[in-house]
C-alpha cells in the first residue's frame, strides 16, 4: 500500500519523525515467491519516499540563475497528464507558470536520482520605496 500525507512543523522535528518512520520494519509473508523473493517470512523496512513542496526565495535579478539551477538549462517538460495537477497547485498557491528563461548560467548543484517538477513562480511584494520584500 502507499500512504500519502503532508507535514508541517519545525524541520528538525519533521526530520526526526521521518527518520524514525523509515527505521521501522514490518513482517511480510511471501506465499508463492514473488518479486525475486522465495516463499517465507521476511521483515521489510518501511520505505519513506519524499514528495516535497518547496518555496525558494531569492532576489528578482537572479531569476534566470535560480530557474536554471533548479530545473536545468532547457527547463523541465512535464508529461501532459501531470500538467493538470501542476495547474491545480498553481491555482492553490496563486502562482504563474514558469516562464522561458536564459539557461546560460547556473549554480553548481546535483540533481541526479531525483525529479524536480516546476510548479510556478510569483513576484515579491514591493515596498513603496521600491525595495523588494523577500
Amino acid at each position: 500500500m502507499h500512504l500519502y500525507f503532508l507535514t508541517r512543523g519545525i524541520k528538525k522535528e519533521v526530520d526526526d519523525f521521518i527518520t524514525q518512520l523509515q527505521g521501522k520494519y514490518l513482517p511480510f509473508v511471501v506465499k508463492e515467491g514473488a518479486a525475486g523473493l522465495e516463499k517465507g517470512n521476511y521483515n521489510i523496512q518501511v520505505q519513506v519516499r519524499p514528495i516535497q513542496l518547496w518555496e525558494v526565495v531569492f532576489p528578482r535579478e537572479h531569476k534566470d540563475l535560480m530557474l536554471t539551477t533548479c530545473f536545468g538549462p532547457k527547463g523541465r517538460t512535464q508529461h501532459k497528464k501531470h500538467e493538470k495537477y501542476l495547474a491545480i497547485f498553481r491555482k492553490i498557491l496563486g502562482v504563474k507558470k514558469i516562464p522561458e528563461y536564459n539557461g546560460a548560467i547556473q549554480l553548481p548543484i546535483n540533481r541526479e536520482n531525483m525529479e524536480v517538477a516546476p510548479i510556478g513562480i510569483k513576484e515579491d511584494y514591493n515596498f513603496e520605496d521600491g525595495t523588494e520584500a523577500l
